[in-house]
């Protein structure tokens, strides 16, 4: 009887079958639809492979059995519930046939197999990484022999490194998926010739269904790299395959199976094998940077990713979240630079805007202390000193310190979108308007998909009277998030710019009931309208949430300005100085302050924060 379940392994490798709009990888026990992985068991998959490589045959269910589950007692049902998954699969072409009382004939016309790339050198792994950064190990040791070369001459300068998929759906490797995609962002993303993407802007693309291409065009880069995993005890198979995003074209694809041992001591190896993968040659600088170990506990890095998706909600209970996640990711790894540097920024952030739960100082302080530990663990590491610029930014007012600062941070990772946007507010602040734009529109391609770098770039639209792509940008957050609320403050004051008092109101109305701002909001174009009264019903409104929330001295006097009262705008301005509000550093275009801007108190308070005097932004 012939023996269907192994073949040479060079044979096995070079598999690949073709039928309809699908695609079979028999070295990687993985079929395709087009460019997107068909979620499979490993026995289906099996089944299937067994059904095509004898086309045109009947394969009776005996021959099957032993072939998909080799010397082990099955049912006859299990192999029926395979063949009924792959007939829903496989869906439309209606081929595989039923022959009564033998077996199965898989009947779809197959092209003749192409030629998969080959696994690379076995490695040895360390147990410890559980999986999390095993499979960038493997995959980089197959770009090492498979390199990626974009056809047609042209380069890929930016990449998208997707999270890794587990074909077994099991809910504890959605984690190590996403790890294993960070750890190779993280190394890859110390380059300056190669835009990768940071592990905030896929972390949506956890979807086994997902489509590679679509989500590269959604995220504008050259490239996307689509991988999955199997686990099986001690090993671990991985596949891979980078596809171009303008063309579909597949650039380069590879298969590993693996056992976990060993893993940092090859880390530094492996991490230059991803970068030469891509970039075709390395400089000695570029090695050094790929080559710094970060040994990290995998459940640490988990509540260090829990924190990055809480702080990116930018509210005050998101921040909060962010706070708990982040301290939970240093007590299980007190040496977790990262850690701290993610809690300095949740820090800073909630002490940045009105709470109730810590005044600012209180916030600073602990964010000033969690970015100098980040720096003590790691003074290489950009996040650190990304958060350690803001807060000389946004605390301090100490603009040419965080310049070098920022300066630093982007020096040591071209990548980091976060030290491009608040670079591009010191840069703001500091008077150098179209600087600022271009910084952050850069912060926007390495992160197309965040919501505060497009609300960022509305607001400095805005300041900079640029109201039709302020109003452009705005209602793209807003598509993206209907509940992004620090966006539609913007978005309203924008068309008021407009005259356009109706829509501004309708906009404003959408700002959540909890949120502490909402008075702000509505009160500015209630006030911009000439509806004074109902300005001022506003203005009580936050100022009655001044005993229960911070930071509010600034958003009162924000009101007032407004409506032109001067007197009101200076004394709750002082109060913010006091507090040392962030949002001091952008008075000078604050388009609110408009009725109040000429006052010779004004301009004093302009100065004392440090600011430049800015040519006023037309009524």
């Amino acid at each position: 009887m012939k023996d269907f379940s192994k073949t040479s392994q060079i044979d096995e490798e070079s598999e690949v079958y073709r039928f309809g709009p699908f695609r079979l990888y028999a070295g990687e026990r993985v079929l395709r639809r087009e460019s997107r992985l068909v979620p499979l068991t490993p026995k289906a998959v099996e089944t299937l492979l067994v059904l095509v490589r004898n086309s045109g045959r009947v394969v009776t269910k005996k021959e099957l059995l032993q072939a998909v589950w080799p010397g082990t007692f099955v049912e006859e049902g299990t192999l029926a519930q395979n063949i009924l998954t792959l007939r829903k699969t496989l869906e439309g072409l209606n081929c595989i046939q039923t022959v009564p009382r033998r077996g199965y004939r898989f009947s779809a016309v197959i092209e003749s197999p192409a030629i998969a790339a080959h696994s690379g050198p076995s490695w040895r792994w360390h147990r410890a990484a559980i999986g999390v950064a095993a499979g960038v190990v493997l995959l980089s040791a197959g770009l090492l022999l498979s390199r990626p070369r974009a056809a047609g001459g042209t380069q890929v300068r930016s990449l998208a490194v997707l999270p890794f998929q587990s074909l077994q759906n099991d809910a504890a490797d959605a984690d190590a998926g996403l790890g294993m995609a960070d750890v190779l962002i993280n190394r890859l993303g110390s380059l300056r010739r190669l835009t990768v993407l940071p592990t905030a802007a896929v972390l949506r693309y956890t979807d086994r269904l997902r489509d590679p291409l679509a989500a590269g065009k959604e995220l504008r880069v050259d490239a996307v790299l689509d991988t999955n995993f199997q686990r099986d005890g001690d090993r671990v198979r991985v596949t891979a395959e980078l596809w171009r995003v303008r063309d579909g074209a597949s650039l380069w694809s590879g298969k590993f199976d693996r056992s976990y041992d060993d893993l940092f001591s090859v880390e530094d190896a492996i991490a230059e094998d991803v970068a030469g993968g891509v970039l075709r040659s390395l400089t000695a600088g570029e090695r050094h940077l790929l080559n710094r170990r970060s040994a990290v506990n995998p459940v640490a890095w988990r509540a260090y990713l829990r924190g990055i998706y809480f702080w990116n909600r930018r509210t005050s209970e998101g921040h909060q979240q962010a706070i708990q996640a982040f301290e939970e990711a240093t007590r299980i790894d007190p040496n977790y630079a990262l850690a701290y540097a993610g809690l300095a920024d949740a820090y800073a952030l909630l002490g940045s805007n009105p709470n109730a739960v810590m005044p600012r100082a209180a916030a600073m302080s602990q964010a000033r202390a969690a970015a100098g530990k980040a720096i003590q663990l790691d003074d290489t590491l950009a996040e650190a000193h990304t958060s350690m610029a803001f807060i000389r930014m946004h605390y301090d007012w100490e603009f040419a310190i965080a310049e070098k600062e920022f300066q630093h941070a982007l020096d040591l990772n071209p990548s980091y979108a976060t030290a491009h946007q608040w670079h591009a507010v010191n840069l703001l602040a500091t008077g150098h308007t179209p600087e600022a734009i271009a910084e952050l529109e850069r912060a926007r391609e390495l992160d197309p998909m965040s919501l505060i770098i497009s609300g960022d770039l509305a607001e400095f639209d805005l300041y900079a009277g640029r109201y039709e792509d302020a109003l452009a940008e705005g209602r793209r957050v807003l598509e993206m998030d209907p509940s992004f609320d620090i966006t539609r403050h913007f978005l309203a004051l924008a068309l008021v710019a407009k005259h356009e008092f109706a829509n501004a109101l309708q906009v404003a109305n959408g700002v959540n009931q909890r949120n502490p701002t909402r008075p702000t909001t509505l009160a500015c174009v209630e006030a911009f309208a000439g509806h004074t009264k109902a300005a001022r019903q506003w203005l009580q409104s936050a100022i009655d949430r001044r005993a229960t929330s911070s930071e509010m001295p600034f958003q009162i006097a924000t009101i007032y300005g407004s409506l032109g009262e001067v007197d009101a705008t200076v004394r709750w301005l002082e109060q913010a100085m006091q507090e040392r509000t962030g949002a001091l550093i952008l008075l000078n275009v604050n388009p609110a302050f408009i009725p109040v801007r000429e006052d010779p108190r004004f301009r004093a308070i302009v100065a004392r924060v440090g600011l430049p005097p800015l040519p006023a932004i037309g009524n």
